[in-house]
């Protein structure tokens, strides 16, 4: 089975090694050279595995991007580098990637290694499930005509429901819980992702973006989630 391959690389002898191992494994491969390019071709076509070239887009880019994907991406996400260092390596696995590589790596090796990789999401065991706690009922939000329904999750505009990813919907709840205050990326960062996981606070200006896109009627000049310059954001009721 052909199985179809993204990769974020300018890197031309690289990439030519990749195609050529490609032929011998069927991997159809498709090669970009931004980060803003392979969030668009993830939204627009599946693919059965990522991999990223670390020269291609600065550290906090990369930390961020990847993290953005994985809520949704279920496949290998593989990073390439020149002689990783322990601080990168360190970072991308707590961004969840599945591994950092060499770029001289062998692609005997790296064939194996995307294969196991496929596996293992392929073969994962299913989540147990076990019945919710019980909870008092919470009350909804309203922001002019958005409803926003977190014992359902559910958000809603003129009574069209939003698509929201897990995160957003999470850094959605967080800003309504404290709504009208000014909370910094590093407050966000900690109250919704749970801590400093990356020490970067690129990730919730890009959460942040999306959710714009989606609640405000223009984005640019935003009624609800307000930037607070030299601080933060605010979500403004």
């Amino acid at each position: 089975m052909i199985k179809q391959l993204l990769v974020l690389s300018k890197d031309q002898a690289f990439l030519a090694r990749l195609n050529k191992a490609g032929q011998q494994n069927d991997w159809q491969i498709t090669a970009l050279t931004t980060a803003t390019s392979i969030v668009v071709a993830l939204n627009q076509a599946d693919y059965d595995g990522l991999l990223w070239d670390l020269a291609a887009s600065n550290l906090d880019t990369t930390l961020a991007t990847v993290m953005l994907i994985r809520e949704t991406f279920a496949h290998p996400i593989i990073a390439i580098a020149t002689t990783p260092s322990e601080r990168e390596q360190r970072k991308l696995y707590r961004a969840k990637a599945d591994a950092v590589i060499d770029r001289t790596i062998a692609m005997s090796i790296f064939s194996a290694l995307f294969d196991q990789r496929t596996w293992a999401y392929q073969n994962a065991p299913a989540p147990v499930t076990t019945p919710a706690p019980a909870t008092p009922p919470t009350t909804t939000y309203q922001l002019g005509t958005i409803t926003v329904d977190p014992t359902n999750y559910t958000v809603t505009k003129n009574g069209q429901a939003l698509n929201l990813t897990k995160k957003e919907f999470q850094l959605l709840i967080y800003l309504l819980e404290h709504q009208n205050q000014v909370l910094s990326r590093e407050q966000l960062l900690n109250g919704v992702w749970g801590y400093d996981l990356l020490g970067t606070s690129r990730i919730v200006d890009i959460h942040i973006s999306h959710l714009r896109d989606k609640l405000e009627d223009d984005p640019k000049q935003p009624q609800w989630l307000k930037t607070v310059r030299g601080f933060g954001y605010r979500l403004e009721n």
